[in-house]
Order: structure tokens, then sequence, then C-alpha cells
């Protein structure tokens, strides 16, 4: 330390001094309930800032979503894959905590993209009950209707 001069060890212990009081007093480190340590400052996506209740708002969606299928008829081919997919990711969240250990576990993309997903899929829902779709898959292929049969 002899080639810095005493003017600036004096400033750089003072500084070093104020960053310890600074972290001590800023105590531990953040957490929020069921998302554990927060450590995720970016979702590295243009445009999809990180959500800092991405667990709790995909669970909800999931649950609007399997409430939303209820207005389609069972045998809908749609219904199935939706409701099976909306089913193991509901599952999936509210059995982890740990956010990380959720995106990695349904491996589909951050929790922020799901639920994108999720809003989109109530969208084409929507549209797929408006327009009774079911019906017009079974008109468009005549197998699926003999196979009902």
């Amino acid at each position: 330390c002899r080639l810095v001069a005493p003017r600036t060890r004096e400033m750089m212990r003072r500084s070093s001094a104020a960053a310890a009081r600074f972290l001590l007093r800023r105590g531990p480190t953040p957490r929020v309930a069921g998302r554990g340590i927060v450590t995720k400052t970016t979702t590295g996506i243009v445009g999809l800032p990180v959500d800092p209740d991405g667990r709790a708002k995909l669970i909800a969606l999931s649950e609007k979503i399997l409430k939303e299928l209820e207005g389609i008829p069972e045998d809908a081919e749609y219904r199935k894959a939706v409701e099976a997919i909306t089913t193991y990711r509901l599952k999936t969240a509210t059995e982890l905590e740990d956010e990380a250990a959720i995106e990695e576990e349904i491996g589909m993309g951050q929790l922020e993209e799901l639920i994108e997903e999720a809003n989109d899929e109530l969208g084409v829902i929507k549209d797929y009950k408006e327009a009774k779709m079911w019906e017009v898959v079974k008109e468009m292929n005549p197998d699926i209707a003999k196979s009902e049969a």
C-alpha cells in the first residue's frame, strides 16, 4: 500500500467503512413469501420484466384457465390438451415454492413467459367457446365424428 498516497488510502478506508455500514444496515437478503431468495433481476428478454409475484400469478391464471375450460365439452381434444398442460403447471407451481425450481420442472421457459402464455390461452379459450370450434372440428374431420359414434 506504499504506492498509494496517504490521502487516497484514507479515502479508501472511509469508503470501505461506509460500504460496510450500508451492508449492515440493509440487513439480510430480502425474501418474498413463496419466492425464496430474490435474486432474479432480469428475464433477459426485451420488454418482459421480472414479475415479483410470478408464482402466485401463474397459480391464479392456471385456476382461471381450468374454470374457463368448463364451458367446452369434455370430449373436445382442445380441452383435453389444455387441461392436461394447465393441471400439470398448477400442480408444479403449488408443490414447489422456489421459482427457479418451478421453471426447471415445467421446462417451458421462465415464469414470466408462462404467465404471458396463460393470458394468451385465456383469449384463445374465449374465442374457441364463442365460435364453438369443437363443432367445426367435427365437421372438418369426419373421422372424429365416426370414432365418437
